[in-house]
């Protein structure tokens, strides 16, 4: 793939989530239940993929155990992490989300370091404190003072959780998009995810009187099945399949800037969003976690050669 093509798709990643973030956070607001979100979105996207299989995205070619994995792959991705998204989104603001999810660098190469049984090096160890420094300066978890603030750290809780989940995803994902197309595996792992998210939210998804849902819960929805589920899915599974885990990542870190961007913007045309949380203590973690990653992404320098 060519570098141009690569930050094009990145860039696109980082507008469409900033979107999804601020979108979301209506339908989690008016939805009754995250159960029935979770499962709309799923069913509705798992009905698109299908759609468009045999023409946009080839069929599927898994051997047996390749299907298992994508199986695996789906529940990690749909009833574990797009659930706890939706949960947490629902109390917490859409920029706290989006400074979560910039930490899937550092969580990818915690990950890898494990696996491969190694510490990162001291400077990706530094990164990875000042990157959670950051974090803890936007929960401000010795802030007491404030009753609200208490549900935006518990949403942020379920975001985090999600985000890790997210991280074991993004690494279990790399060997099927490399062995298969990308845009197959996509499908596949969210198809099998909304039927293995089905038995435990049905009743919940039965429940829900549509046609009580405002607006914004539609288009809530709309943007967490098209965005979300299917073009960046795509997008994310194309990347991973040319560049490293941590590469890919790394589009997560402008995600935190653009979508309190958004929310400004939003606020200054009469259109403010729920639970937004962009004033000073927001940037400073934000930098913090840039610094963060940054830090953490440096190229280990060369080991000395062995005196002659």
């Amino acid at each position: 793939m060519r570098r141009g093509t690569t930050w094009i798709l990145m860039t696109l990643h980082v507008v469409f989530a900033a979107v999804n973030y601020v979108l979301a956070k209506g339908a989690t607001a008016n939805f009754p239940s995250i159960g029935a979100l979770t499962l709309a979105r799923a069913v509705a996207s798992a009905v698109l993929l299908l759609a468009l299989t045999g023409w946009v995205i080839p069929r599927p070619r898994f051997t047996p155990g390749e299907w298992l994995r994508v199986a695996a792959l789906g529940f990690l991705l749909v009833p574990l992490n797009q659930y706890l998204f939706l949960l947490g989104l629902r109390d917490t603001a859409p920029g706290h989300a989006a400074l979560l999810y910039a930490m899937t660098p550092l969580g990818v190469l915690l990950l890898q370091s494990a696996l491969a049984r190694r510490m990162p090096a001291g400077v990706k160890a530094l990164g990875v404190v000042i990157a959670f420094a950051g974090v803890l300066v936007v929960m401000r978890p010795w802030d007491h003072s404030d009753p609200r603030f208490r549900e935006i750290r518990t949403g942020d809780m379920w975001i985090a959780i999600g985000a890790v989940v997210w991280v074991v995803a993004t690494v279990f994902t790399v060997p099927l998009v490399r062995a298969h197309d990308s845009r197959t595996v996509t499908a596949w792992s969210l198809i099998l995810g909304a039927a293995l998210l089905a038995p435990f939210t049905t009743a919940d998804l039965v429940a829900t009187d549509f046609a009580a849902l405002p607006a914004e819960a539609w288009v809530g929805l709309a943007s967490l099945v098209i965005l979300a589920s299917c073009v960046m899915m795509l997008m994310w599974n194309v990347l991973l399949r040319h560049l490293h885990p941590v590469e890919v990542s790394v589009c997560t870190n402008a995600q935190p800037v653009a979508t309190a961007a958004l929310t400004a913007s939003l606020h200054a045309f009469g259109r403010p969003v729920p639970d937004a949380d962009i004033g000073l203590t927001f940037w400073a973690g934000t930098a913090l976690v840039i610094a963060g990653v940054v830090t953490a992404q440096r190229p280990e320098p060369p080991a000395p050669e062995p005196p002659a």
